[in-house]
């Protein structure tokens, strides 16, 4: 479509007329409208990407902390009290956080005093019946192991009846062990403290372990770290432990192994002693009692030993943990303050 302007001019007697094509007349103002509407919609779609990203990002800064709160008390409603929320800031949530948090301390220490107590009661219960059962027990068990002594000692040993008086005597010393192991379990006393070379401690315990009959082709080995400084413990209490950490892993070891008796500082500022033997292992099922008091997996055993190993070491503020897989072998590790303020 052409569209036509033309005027008159009186003085010169003219008339002026211009002609032009719309769509060349418009097509400047339609290039500089297309612009405008391209850039009006880029600039929407850049403003509502950015507006989508910013409120996803402050949903998602709002609701990780509450996720991360839920997984905590859904842990804690489990029973782990030792789990802490973590949020940071100074704002509702972080506040209603570290409230939570020091609830939870509350409630696992009231526990832990719940069962510290329960515990005692135990004991002195067990203390009152071990007094009363070694009593009578073990008067007339030194006589049946003294006749039996006496017996076995005259007695040809091609006599039909010695195995017999032979086996009296081996049973009736375990029995007396069962009673020792009850009343040292059950009347532990309280750890006399003072400065011990644990690396020379080990060293005697390692050097008497390797001639006990259960330690036949055993192999120890020791790495101890140089320049340990002494360590606040009780030598005897101690030597009660490694000798039974030792021995342990000597009878899990039936064929022969190597157990590897190692001394380290932590990162923590603790010693570490650990035992590790190439033995048959610990089923995963037996790793959650193996603590218990009269456990056993042993024909033998009393199921005291580590009980009582657990009692000395907490008694010391220290920790003992133990790891196995079956046919590749079992890592005791003691943890053990280097000094205490008190006991």
């Amino acid at each position: 479509m052409k569209i036509v302007r033309y005027d008159y001019f009186p003085a010169w007697d003219w008339i002026v007329a211009v002609g032009s094509y719309e769509d060349e007349f418009y097509r400047q103002t339609n290039t500089i409208k297309k612009h405008i509407m391209f850039n009006t919609i880029f600039i929407i779609l850049i403003v509502g990407i950015i507006s989508t990203m910013l409120v996803l990002k402050a949903a998602t800064m709002v609701s990780r902390p509450i996720t991360h709160m839920i997984d905590i008390i859904r842990l804690v409603k489990r029973g782990m009290f030792e789990e802490k929320m973590i949020v940071a800031g100074q704002d509702e949530l972080a506040e209603m956080a570290g409230a939570f948090n020091r609830m939870t301390d509350i409630i696992r220490r009231n526990r832990e005093m719940e069962a510290n107590l329960a515990q005692q009661g135990k004991m002195a219960s067990l203390g009152v019946l071990s007094s009363g059962v070694a009593h009578e027990i073990n008067n007339p068990l030194g006589v049946i192991l003294g006749y039996a002594g006496y017996l076995e000692g005259k007695m040809d040993k091609e006599d039909p009846n010695y195995n017999y008086i032979h086996e009296i005597k081996r049973e009736s010393k375990r029995c007396k062990k069962i009673v020792q192991d009850l009343l040292s379990y059950s009347r532990t006393p309280r750890p006399a403290l003072e400065a011990v070379d644990l690396n020379d401690l080990l060293s005697q315990i390692v050097d008497f372990a390797a001639n006990h009959t259960d330690m036949r082709g055993v192999t120890i080995k020791s790495e101890f770290e140089r320049g340990l400084k002494p360590v606040e413990l009780d030598g005897d209490q101690m030597r009660q432990v490694a000798i039974n950490m030792i021995l342990n892993a000597g009878g899990a070891m039936p064929d022969g192994g190597t157990l590897t008796v190692r001394t380290e500082t932590d990162q923590s500022g603790h010693v570490r002693i650990i035992f590790r033997d190439t033995g048959c292992g610990i089923p995963e099922e037996s790793l959650e009692k193996i603590f218990e008091p009269f456990y056993t997996t042993k024909e033998r055993g009393t199921g005291l030993g580590l009980a009582i190993t657990k009692q000395i070491i907490e008694m010391h503020h220290g920790e003992i943990h133990i790891e196995s897989t079956v046919g590749v072998g079992t890592t005791v590790i003691v943890i053990l303050p280097f000094e205490h303020e008190e006991l």
